[in-house]
């Protein structure tokens, strides 16, 4: 299982070039880089030079490097897309330093690993430890969008209330708090449903939040938490549409990419089929027609993806623009185009629940099936509440993360709509466990003694709403 290669130090010393000096490793994370999550992990972490930097494990824990059982180099790049997601050339806007990463392989099911990243002067961070994922393991995640940093305006960086002025979210506080929380419930990974910066194209929001999470997505035992990302419109870069790429995420997340240049992809794990899709209007203030191109791209794969997946109990779909919130469907809003072109391959293919963010509050819909050839707004639109969920799917919205909060108002746009189940106005995370026969979730702000929201799948419903609710911020 070792791994070594010819040290790019040395192959810059038979070149007759100076060698940089050893750089300091930082904003270490895990992802995946393909769909095994038995036998591989993806260690991802930055450094400010380009040298040799690897990464030691073993299966114990060890105080030298040079005792850890196995060795894997590392490969960095900079993170400096050059073409946009609308096709606009970007300006020569890079992330400073290096993004590196390296996927190790071969490691056994279910099994706890000891590592540290190591630079070429033999500087070692702190042992994590990491865990595969067994073959047959009831498995546990948990799940939030939407952690960034308000909007700069000219009153300063704090300047943004939006609708919820009794309500601020308290950044950056509550996003580590609720990252904390949920890394104290060791979760076998952490569904991050986008808009994890303000501004992607700015090193020093991508700085802050990688650095937040190496400190505080670590469980109590020391077990860094994988993360799966999901892509948010704040992620492609500066608003309204200033560098726009997905490569500001990409190059620095382990994902799967079936779809090259796109973050989609899917992640098989006992009874759980988990499909990741890019829905962003394609940057950061969103257009109707980028939506459009951006819905389009990944509808075969996600209609071939979900008709040869695995057979597994649950399947369930991630993206971050949300439908069936506290939002009103049927309006034009970008958010639409999702909704024609996914809905019915998601009811096809099986799925049975769909979480997104964008949306700075919690909502649950009751099951849901989705017409596409109703007379409802632009797309014509329908949507019919199910009492069966085996019959709909359950929609979530958690832009929960800690950013600026959304209220939910009686009587204005962001309302409690007839699908909605639940819902709930300020940050709080939730945690799904899973088996062969049910899914549970409990959706929680992790300071008071009742959650904010808890139900379990299957269900069988004798009435729909109304979602219990208050304006009154607990």
């Amino acid at each position: 299982m070792k791994r070594f290669g010819v040290g790019l130090a040395m192959a810059m010393l038979c070149l007759g070039v100076a060698v940089l000096a050893s750089g300091q490793v930082s904003r270490v994370h895990l992802g995946w880089s393909r769909n095994d999550v038995y036998t591989t992990m993806t260690v991802v972490w930055h450094a400010p030079v380009l040298e040799d930097q690897y990464v030691v494990y073993d299966l114990q824990s060890e105080e030298d490097v040079s005792d850890y059982e196995w060795k894997a180099l590392g490969s960095g790049a900079v993170v400096r897309p050059t073409t946009g997601t609308n096709g606009q050339t970007i300006s020569t806007t890079a992330l400073p330093g290096y993004s590196y990463r390296v996927e190790l392989v071969g490691l056994e099911p279910g099994t706890t690993y000891f590592f540290r990243v190591v630079d070429a002067s033999g500087t070692a961070t702190r042992e994590w430890t990491l865990r595969t994922i067994a073959l047959d393991q009831a498995i546990r995640f948990a799940f939030a969008g939407d952690s960034q940093r308000p909007y700069e305006t000219p009153e300063g960086p704090g300047g943004q209330l939006l609708g919820n002025p009794t309500a601020p979210a308290n950044w950056p506080f509550m996003r580590d708090f609720l990252t904390q929380k949920a890394a104290g419930e060791s979760p076998d990974f952490f569904l991050a449903l986008g808009d994890l910066v303000a501004r992607g194209n700015n090193p020093e929001h991508w700085e802050n939040w990688l650095d937040a999470w190496q400190a505080n997505a670590v469980s109590p035992d020391g077990r860094m938490i994988p993360i799966v990302t999901v892509v948010g419109n704040h992620d492609l870069g500066g608003y309204p549409n200033i560098d726009s790429s997905y490569e500001w995420l990409l190059g620095q997340f382990a994902m799967p990419q079936p779809i090259p240049g796109l973050p989609c992809y899917a992640l098989d794990f006992p009874e759980l089929h988990l499909v990741v899709l890019a829905a962003t209007a394609g940057h950061t203030s969103g257009t109707w027609a980028a939506a459009t191109a951006e819905a389009n791209a990944q509808l075969d794969w996600l209609e071939d993806d979900l008709a040869a997946a695995p057979d597994a109990r649950w399947r369930l779909v991630a993206f971050h623009y949300n439908y069936l919130g506290c939002y009103c469907a049927c309006t034009g809003y970008p958010s639409d185009v999702y909704t024609k072109a996914w809905s019915g391959a998601l009811q096809d293919g099986g799925a049975d629940m769909v979480f997104m963010g964008h949306t700075h509050n919690y909502t649950r819909s009751f099951p849901v099936t989705v017409d596409v050839d109703a007379t409802c707004g632009p797309l014509g639109l329908r949507f019919s509440l199910q009492n069966d969920s085996e019959n709909g799917i359950t929609y979530i919205t958690a832009g929960i993360w800690g950013g600026p909060t959304n209220a939910i108002v009686r009587g204005t746009s962001c309302d409690l709509w007839p699908w909605i189940a639940a819902a709930a106005g300020h940050p709080a995370m939730g945690l799904v466990e899973l088996d062969g026969t049910a899914l549970r979730c409990t959706v929680d702000d992790t300071s008071y003694g009742a959650p904010l929201d808890s139900f379990t799948l299957p269900c069988v419903l004798d009435t729909f709403g109304p979602a219990p609710y208050t304006e009154t911020v607990r």
